[in-house]
């Protein structure tokens, strides 16, 4: 992918990376994302050595805000030739989609600049590491490691943001307001979420649709079986699917609104992340808008993993070992 976030580096960024380059008293070149598009920053002049002079990016790097950070690098110091060190800053306490950017566009960057300019690449999460003590953790790091290209670099990103926004257990009802980046949802969505509840379909599956940044209606249908959703989901792209699954378990009737989310491995890598920031909010947005109540969430990775039997283990877990653990032993065959 040339381009996972649609974000590409301005004509000003490159030439003042083309004078960055040139310039051998200048340390630091800094990066930032403004309107949709890759910015130069402020040009820090050298002071000192390499891990001395990283004091001097303290001014510049906020608790809250990511920042790309390429700073000029020396063979003594990361182990590596001589040339650019590539900071990723990516703070935990940045907005969701300030991090989702950043992290799916990092790999754009270093490719639009050369990445055979960037001899070391660091990903910090924390003010605290932009410091010599810092640095020279991960300079040791980077000697001791196996070099990853950008590619897997950007994916390593993409499931940090994954496990970061996961969401928890049904127990907890999350607000709509702080579960995570929130797209608006489309009337589509909103009616069929209201009619969740008919006899006209048990099955609702939702797009998030990239260009406009909303929540889309794919489809919704009536099936007979939990194995049919595999037709209705998508095998290459995320989707987020609601299911109602009336099922008869211990004697009873059971109707239990299932949220599964699907994220097929192949599936591009801004998708990814956009589809995990968004997974909370949505299932808080069914609940809040429709009066719906999830009974379970899953994840897979796609809709040929989902069962009668997966969810029957999913949903009744306990009375499941019970029955396992108690089971009547079968007799004895008899013998002629």
């Amino acid at each position: 992918m040339s381009n996972q976030s649609g974000i590409k580096a301005s004509p000003a960024l490159l030439d003042a990376f083309r004078a960055f380059t040139i310039d051998d008293d200048a340390r630091t070149l800094l990066v930032k994302i403004e309107n949709e598009s890759l910015e130069p920053g402020e040009v820090i002049k050298a002071k000192s050595s390499y891990f001395d002079d990283v004091a001097l990016l303290a001014p510049h790097v906020s608790e809250k805000e990511p920042l790309y950070i390429l700073y000029r690098t020396d063979s003594t110091a990361t182990g590596t030739t001589a040339g650019l060190t590539f900071i990723s800053y990516i703070p935990d306490a940045a907005p969701v989609r300030h991090k989702m950017l950043y992290a799916s566009t990092r790999n754009t960057l270093v490719r639009e600049l050369g990445g055979d300019k960037i001899t070391a690449s660091f990903f910090m999460t924390d003010k605290d590491e932009i410091t010599r003590e810092g640095f020279q953790k991960f300079a040791e790091h980077e000697k001791l490691s196996q070099p990853l290209t950008e590619e897997e670099r950007a994916l390593r990103s993409v499931r940090e943001v994954e496990a970061k926004e996961g969401f928890a257990g049904t127990a907890t009802r999350k607000s709509h307001v702080s579960s995570g980046l929130t797209f608006p949802i489309g009337p589509e969505v909103e009616s069929a979420l209201a009619g969740m509840n008919s006899e006209d379909y048990n099955v609702i599956v939702l797009e998030i649709d990239v260009q406009k940044e909303s929540i889309e209606l794919a489809k919704k249908a009536q099936i007979e079986e939990p194995t049919h959703l595999h037709s209705m989901i998508s095998t290459d792209r995320p989707r987020y699917t609601f299911f109602l699954f009336k099922h008869a378990f211990g004697q009873k009737n059971h109707e239990s609104l299932v949220f599964i989310y699907t994220c097929p491995p192949g599936s591009k890598i801004k998708e990814r992340m956009l589809y995990a920031s968004c997974r909370a909010a949505i299932v808080a947005e069914a609940e809040a808008i429709a009066g719906l109540k999830v009974q379970k969430r899953i994840e897979a990775g796609d809709g040929s993993e989902i069962s009668r039997d997966s969810l029957l283990a999913d949903l009744h877990p306990q009375q499941q070992e019970t029955k396992r653990a108690f089971a009547k032993p079968k007799a004895p065959g008899r013998r002629r």
